[in-house]
């Protein structure tokens, strides 16, 4: 942990009531909204009937996490009981950084995706999926684009080969770029709430390439990779073809 915001929700003068917003992570741009984490316990905690009837371990860490949550007293209690958790999830699922067995549960109950046989683990078959599911959250995804599209002054392109689909396939062209989550996939919080601006728009082939890494390749880093692709695009614009009347 690199620092933590709070927000002050009492204070007499004497003393402030302190209430944890999140917390960075050293060495990352990466944050942790506790609130989220906080939500995701109380959804563990409802659903330990279910949890105890698979993994009766995983629900008595979960109890016992949430016995010591319930206290309000920053204590080690609270890390090792969480570290407990992980610890056992890890062993069900493999690593994935979650915060909420349910919603992990959830993920491995999906069918696989078309991308998972380029990861190589059950751990990284599983944060693969996580990542894609919420990638493919439709109602999003599209509330991403118009959000790029307006900031783009009404265009969308591929941030990391530089691709103007609507250039090179007409007017159906934006059909081939997809919202991907910035975050790698080793720092996903399945439950968590997912930010426009944590976005990044791409078309279909990078995006399977970003992903065919663990932890995914980071945008910038696939230009490089495809900069003789870049070049490729650019001539076939400068020998004014247009694409539109191929379609």
């Amino acid at each position: 942990m690199d620092s933590m915001d709070f927000d002050i929700i009492e204070d007499d003068g004497m003393t402030a009531t302190l209430a944890p917003l999140r917390v960075s992570i050293r060495n990352s741009d990466y944050q942790i909204e506790l609130q989220d984490r906080f939500k995701a316990i109380a959804v563990d905690l409802n659903n330990l009937v279910e949890i105890t009837s698979k993994h009766p371990d995983l629900a008595a860490a979960i109890t016992a996490h949430g016995d010591e949550v319930s206290k309000g007293v920053n204590s080690t209690a609270i890390r090792e009981a969480a570290d407990r958790i992980n610890d056992i999830q890890n062993e069900i699922f493999g690593l994935t950084n979650a915060a909420s067995a349910t919603a992990v549960e959830d993920i491995a109950s999906k069918p696989a995706t078309d991308i998972e046989e380029d990861i190589i683990g059950v751990e990284g078959r599983l944060l693969v999926r996580m990542h894609v599911y919420k990638e493919r959250d439709r109602a999003f995804a599209a509330r991403a684009k118009k959000y790029y599209k307006d900031k783009n002054n009404g265009k969308l392109m591929c941030e990391a080969c530089g691709l103007d689909p609507i250039a090179l396939y007409g007017l159906d062209g934006e059909r081939c770029i997809e919202a991907h989550h910035k975050v790698p996939i080793e720092e996903l919080q399945p439950d968590s709430i997912t930010r426009v601006d944590e976005m990044a728009m791409v078309c279909a082939s990078c995006h399977r390439v970003i992903h065919t890494k663990k932890p995914c390749l980071p945008v910038h880093e696939v230009v490089i990779a495809n900069s003789t692709a870049v070049q490729g695009y650019e001539s076939l614009n400068a020998v004014g073809d247009d694409p539109s009347s191929r379609l």
